[in-house]
């Protein structure tokens, strides 16, 4: 009985502790800024016929019907056979292959679906296994001079450097070990005021164990990175690999990419097609524009892909949009949705699309991206959208992100979008972790979580919109309402008015900004940056604020005020309060938070229903 009364006792303090539901405030997600509901396209069907693949059966073959029994043995032909509303079901193996669908499907009710069989892994993968003997010791290049290269060969040394070729491999029209990083369209670049190391890279990534390793610019290089590095030749045919220490081909498997694209159709503009539970891994793109994921609409429509992963594309992970610029625009690009996805461990950038309309993208998780370090070449960030109108981001947790903001709305991209409960969390960029570019239309940010977050500096040597939670450029009609707002090196809600750049006919005021009901805690300049008087700031609370932390950029000089002085001299934030004493704590990477404070905290305020008890309460935001 007493061991009864102890478990009871333990699970309702941990139920406390850890099972607060509904310590997020009611919040309707589906309404946008002007005021209508976003409403879904999908419709719930069951196909019409079932193929399989399954390349580890016995009797697999790209000459069977594709049955259970008797099912394909790649993809590839699963691609090219279905029909509209048909589905292949793909069994569990490592697929070496560029999925290229033949056709999509031609309503919501009748779609081609990819589906992963239920419960069984199924990896498609751009990268192939390199036999140990093809690999030699790394001769004709300097690689650590004459006497080094003596001192470790095999059987005189250690052989930390070896060389591959490459000529063997079916590159199937595209190396990317022989083609460099750098974009394509580079009207935007500027060679002069960026560092242009990672764009001058080649695209090719090199796995050892499944860790993948630095690529040097010279062959020198190699033989100071005891970590593991390598260099490819000029032509591409030949990579220098310096193993970790202790590692040899002989002892290890090592992976490079092969291919640019994973699951991407040859034709533009295929609509409905749904991929459900595929990981895909290892892809050598190049930095964009074009923007070429690893995973690619194609410029297409009504796609679902959901509950996949997307991990080491060498740019970016995902397009669904028009590609580029300078294209001739399809009349219906995007309608997409993107749901229960982890996108990790991308180059540049997670998703990203040009002229996204109507997108939702909701219960992703975001984490490390960017680890190229190009986020001055202006295309990165773990979500980028161009041109996006009536689109919806809810309930993504976007962690550990670094030279890459979590959110870019760019170029008239917020019309009527909305950007909610979603948590980011350790995001070094830039731009921050939300950035808002030259957008004239309503948009909503609201009942977020921004915490951690640091500047990279801008290219002029200022903080510019690095380490900010929410940052806009040349834009109007933002509301930033009910987030918390922690642990900010620079500022929770900045602004530029940027009013020299010509967008649509003019340029930008930043004006009819709307700051009210958020948590503002330990902004290192910043809590709140008004370019000028003609925005609203209210029923905010602000604690462990530096002096000054409430500025009006214009007409200068520049003020630096408080509280007081903010609600005496400009009637902002009569309903605002000053609480010094509010702690929070915030475990990144459980997705945990506690709240504390001295005072009781407004109901009215925040992401958070209240405040008198939360205590490692959950705040992963996915369903």
């Amino acid at each position: 009985m007493k061991r009864i009364i102890i478990y009871i006792l333990f699970t309702l303090l941990l139920s406390t502790l850890y099972a607060q539901d509904d310590v997020f405030r009611e919040n309707d997600t589906s309404i946008m800024p002007y005021g209508n509901q976003f409403v879904s396209w999908e419709v719930k069907t069951e196909p019409i016929n079932i193929f399989h693949v399954n390349k580890n059966h016995l009797k697999a073959s790209d000459h069977n019907p594709g049955t259970e029994d008797l099912p394909f043995q790649t993809i590839g032909k699963a691609a090219e056979v279905l029909q509209p509303g048909e589905m292949v079901i793909i069994h569990e193996g490592v697929y070496h292959e560029a999925i290229r669908p033949a056709r999509g499907g031609t309503s919501p009710d009748s779609m081609i679906v990819y589906r992963a069989a239920t419960g069984e892994k199924v990896i498609v993968k751009g990268s192939v296994e390199m036999a140990d003997n093809s690999f030699s010791p790394s001769r004709g290049w300097a690689t650590g001079g004459d006497e080094w290269y003596r001192e470790n060969v095999p059987g005189q040394g250690q052989g930390k450097v070896w060389q591959c070729k490459l000529d063997a491999l079916n590159f199937e029209g595209y190396n990317p070990f022989g083609m460099l990083n750098l974009m394509q369209d580079q009207e935007w670049l500027d060679y002069t005021k960026v560092n242009m190391d990672p764009h001058f890279k080649k695209r090719g990534l090199v796995f050892v164990d499944g860790i993948p390793l630095k690529q040097v610019r010279r062959p020198i290089e190699l033989n100071d990175n005891k970590d593991g590095a390598y260099w490819p030749e000029h032509n591409g045919l030949t990579v220098h690999v310096r193993f970790p220490d202790g590692k040899s081909p002989h002892n290890s498997k090592v992976e490079m990419t092969t291919k640019e694209q994973l699951f991407a159709p040859d034709r533009y503009g295929l609509g409905y097609i749904k991929i459900e539970g595929i990981h895909f891994l290892h892809s050598g793109n190049g930095f964009p524009v074009p923007q070429r994921g690893m995973v690619s609409a194609s410029r297409g429509h009504h796609w679902v892909i959901e509950n996949c992963t997307i991990e080491w594309a060498n740019s970016l992970g995902v397009d669904l949009g028009n590609e580029m610029w300078h294209t001739t625009y399809l009349p219906e690009v995007g309608f997409h949705v993107f749901r229960k996805n982890v996108v990790k461990n991308c180059g540049l950038s997670g998703l990203q699309g040009l002229r996204g309309l109507n997108y939702l993208i909701e219960d992703n998780l975001f984490e490390n991206i960017g680890w190229h370090d190009a986020e001055h070449g202006f295309e990165a960030g773990a979500i980028k959208l161009h041109r996006s109108q009536n689109t919806l981001i809810r309930r993504n947790v976007f962690r550990d992100i670094v030279h890459a903001p979590g959110i870019w709305l760019d170029y008239i991209a917020s019309k009527n979008c909305r950007v909610t409960n979603n948590v980011f969390t350790g995001i070094t960029s830039a731009r921050g972790c939300v950035y808002i570019e030259v957008s004239h239309e309503r948009c909503r940010v609201d009942h977020n979580i921004f915490h951690n977050t640091k500047s990279q500096y801008w290219i002029s040597g200022d903080y510019g919109a690095g380490g900010s939670a929410l940052y806009t450029d040349g834009s109007d009609s933002i509301q930033f309402d009910h987030n918390l707002i922690y642990d900010i090196e620079n500022t929770g809600y900045g602004s530029y008015a940027n009013a020299d750049r010509i967008v649509k006919g003019r340029g930008g005021t930043e004006r009819a900004q709307n700051v009210i009901h958020n948590i503002f805690v330990k902004c290192g300049k910043h809590a709140i940056e008004f370019p000028n008087r003609h925005n609203n700031a209210n029923n905010n609370v602000f604690s462990s604020m530096p002096a000054g932390y409430l500025k009006l950029k214009n007409p200068e000089p520049s003020l630096l005020l408080d509280l007081k002085a903010w609600q005496d001299y400009y009637q902002w934030g009569k309903q605002s309060l000053l609480i010094p004493g509010i702690q929070v704590d915030v475990d990144p990477q459980e997705l945990l938070i506690s709240i504390s404070s001295s005072e009781e905290l407004p109901v009215n305020v925040g992401p958070f229903v209240k405040y008198d008890d939360i205590k490692k309460a959950s705040i992963d935001p996915r369903h």
